[in-house]
């Protein structure tokens, strides 16, 4: 069976949920998983944590799913390619849910032609800004209500995945 490996980005979680995160993702993984939780400086009382994971192809789906059935919790799931299909990235916040969205080697967004397509057919149903439909695709409200707890996480052990051969 092939296998794959990615990050999960806790960017914050209450303390009480802590150990039921870990237990949820042993659950999906099939291996405890060890976290080495941080406070999270913008969020008083809720912690951050990184964590690098290995397993089966679609296993990023899988822990993304889990986690996301924690509505208290903010996070990143990436995966990275293997044979055949791309990597790919989950963002999760319980204002705006889960998106997914296929990334390339660099981490940008992959956006295909029929994704672009359906944006300018509701845009014009709905009359509406084609720039809205375009910032959703890219995850961009989800990347603006991130993007300040991955600051404040800055000071926190930076993990590198490097991709040999």
């Amino acid at each position: 069976m092939p296998t794959t490996r990615g990050l999960i980005l806790v960017h914050s979680a209450p303390s009480y949920l802590l150990r039921q995160l870990a237990w949820g993702c042993w659950r999906t993984l099939g291996y405890e998983p060890t976290f080495s939780w941080t406070p999270q400086p913008l969020c008083p009382g809720e912690y951050r944590s990184e964590l690098i994971w290995e397993g089966s192809v679609g296993m990023g789906a899988n822990l993304a799913s889990e986690l996301s059935g924690w509505k208290n919790i903010r996070f990143e799931v990436t995966e990275e390619s293997s044979e055949g299909l791309t990597a790919s990235r989950w963002l999760y916040t319980p204002r705006l849910g889960i998106k997914h969205r296929a990334t390339d080697e660099v981490g940008n967004f992959q956006i295909s032609e029929e994704e672009l397509r359906g944006a300018m057919h509701r845009s014009a149903l709905k009359n509406a800004d084609l720039v809205l439909e375009l910032q959703s695709l890219l995850a961009e409200p989800w990347e603006v209500e991130l993007d300040p707890l991955r600051a404040a996480g800055a000071d926190a052990n930076v993990v590198w995945l490097f991709r040999a051969g």
